[in-house]
């Protein structure tokens, strides 16, 4: 076989690999995953539904230190039946007395803080701070009792719902937990 033939068969088969990639890394489709904006301590952001008073809500799980210390930080919306799902390990010092504040967060936010056996111990609707407010004049928000979960959702939400103290929230917790670090 003459060197011409050869580099030609060569340039086409690095050509159909190259065309190959190109093809596969735009698959069409909703990811399972998508990318995490947050503190790059993770790649994936993953999601759980739950049901509150009949309503599924689409919640974004906050797994690691990281994701929990960000939250919902920055956002500007948050669709209404979605928000955030904070898991906290099964481990010292968890469960214990969860507090929450609103350092740069833009939208009101309801917490429902929630015990290990998914019994809601607190809910709190909170408001976004002035611009500018120090940390230490940050309100606060706590779940009252060892609480190992809390929701956030769209302010207000929790109690047009009627979302009380002593409710119970039907959560895959022993899966939850084995995913938080």
């Amino acid at each position: 076989m003459s060197m011409n033939i050869k580099f030609k068969r060569f340039c086409c088969l690095v050509l159909f690999i190259a065309g190959l990639v190109l093809f596969t890394g735009c698959a069409t489709g909703p990811p399972e995953t998508l990318p995490d904006s947050g503190s790059g301590e993770d790649n994936d952001l993953l999601y759980e539904q739950v049901v509150l008073k009949g309503r599924p809500f689409k919640l974004e799980l906050a797994l690691t230190p990281g994701q929990r210390e960000k939250g919902l930080m920055g956002r500007e919306t948050i669709v209404v039946d979605e928000g955030m799902l904070f898991v906290y390990p099964d481990e010292e010092p968890y469960p214990t007395v969860l507090k929450f504040w609103m350092k740069d967060c833009l939208i009101p936010l309801d917490v429902i803080f929630i015990d290990h056996e998914g019994i809601i111990t607190a809910v709190h609707e909170m408001e976004p701070p002035q611009s500018g407010t120090a940390d230490e004049d940050l309100v606060v928000y706590s779940s009252d009792k060892p609480a190992q979960f809390a929701i956030e959702i769209k302010g207000g939400l929790a109690a047009e719902m009627g979302l009380l103290v002593g409710d119970t929230v039907k959560l895959d917790r022993d899966n939850l937990v084995k995913k938080a670090r």
